[in-house]
């Protein structure tokens, strides 16, 4: 596997595949992780479980505990309590795991006094990384071929993103632990990456597991999703799944919004009622719940209600409702 900054360990030229009946264990799992750093309690029950083929993304504010997170699921910080396992094997005996594990930490521990091409080159050799992606494979992936040559302290932050995701491309690994892959990225670059990403789990059947607060980006892709607040894991489950419990926002235009407004608070099932101006409302609807009978309420009240549209929930609203301490039931 590939050790902390690029460093790798050798894989196993045979990988076990469990029968189709039996059920299959997850990639990386997390439970109750505490961690306290001089006086600061870091993390305070961190809860993650990443199944093989994920896309997991791991989101959070900046100081939620993600970076902190990464470092035990990788075994480079021990917790104070709690259980970490990657690929059934402790965290603290991560070096035992049989399958390659490619990482990419902030920051990407680049030598600055080597060319892009040395950096990688060296990270390969280092890791006894015979097969697999070459160097050149690996930065036509991320766009950096043009940079080749370029010593590592001429790179912008997201240039030097895109370099350590590279180191973490070499060879072949099964599982990628990414850091802030995208900070930094214009959008093109995040485009580039995102795409990258679908394509090595959908296609190459890698489990990534990245860091990112860039949530549109992350609906799109992540298959799976982990908040974090304050230290503690404040939401998990499959994308879809969280989305579709996450109901829908029901947006109206009439020519009496504060009316419509009060009725909309005294109805079951509505919530989070946002005045948009000019006549315009949004209203949180649940996810069972029929609008035909709202509506006709609305329009019997003689409101002056002219138009309509259903919106479903995005992963951003559920991102400010788990911080916020709205807590929903995790998804499975």
């Amino acid at each position: 596997m590939q050790g902390p900054q690029g460093c790798s360990y050798p894989a196993s030229s045979r990988l076990h595949v469990p029968p189709l009946s039996a059920p299959v264990a997850p990639v990386v799992v997390a439970a109750g992780l505490r961690v306290r750093l001089g006086r600061t309690q870091v993390l305070r029950g961190v809860d993650l479980e990443v199944r093989p083929g994920d896309l997991y993304g791991l989101l959070g504010r900046n100081g939620a505990g993600k970076t902190t997170a990464m470092r035990c699921l990788l075994g480079l910080l021990p917790p104070d309590a709690g259980r970490c396992e990657v690929f059934g094997v402790p965290a603290q005996r991560i070096a035992a795991v049989e399958q390659t594990i490619g990482i990419a930490l902030d920051p990407p521990g680049l030598d600055d006094t080597l060319s892009v091409r040395d950096n990688l080159e060296l990270a390969r050799i280092r890791g006894g990384l015979q097969g697999g992606r070459s160097v050149d494979e690996v930065l036509r992936l991320v766009g950096l071929m043009h940079r080749a040559g370029h010593r590592a302290d001429r790179l912008s932050h997201g240039q030097g993103r895109r370099a350590a995701v590279a180191r973490a491309l070499l060879g072949a690994p099964r599982l990628l632990v990414l850091d802030e892959p995208l900070s930094g990225l214009d959008p093109e670059g995040v485009e580039l990456m995102i795409a990258l990403f679908r394509r090595l789990a959908l296609e190459g059947g890698v489990t990534v597991v990245l860091s990112s607060h860039h949530l549109r980006e992350m609906e799109e892709v992540c298959t799976r999703v982990g908040i974090l607040e304050d230290g503690a894991t404040v939401l998990q489950g499959e994308t879809a799944a969280l989305l579709a419990q996450g109901g829908a926002w029901l947006r109206l235009h009439c020519r009496g919004p504060e009316a419509a407004a009060g009725l909309l608070r005294a109805w079951p099932g509505v919530s989070a009622i946002e005045s948009l101006g000019g006549g315009w409302l949004r209203a949180r609807v649940g996810a069972d719940m029929s609008l035909e009978a709202l509506l006709q309420q609305l329009a019997a009240a003689g409101l002056g209600l002219d138009e309509f549209h259903r919106e479903r929930v995005s992963l951003i609203d559920l991102f400010h409702e788990a911080v916020a301490g709205r807590r929903a039931p995790e998804a499975a």
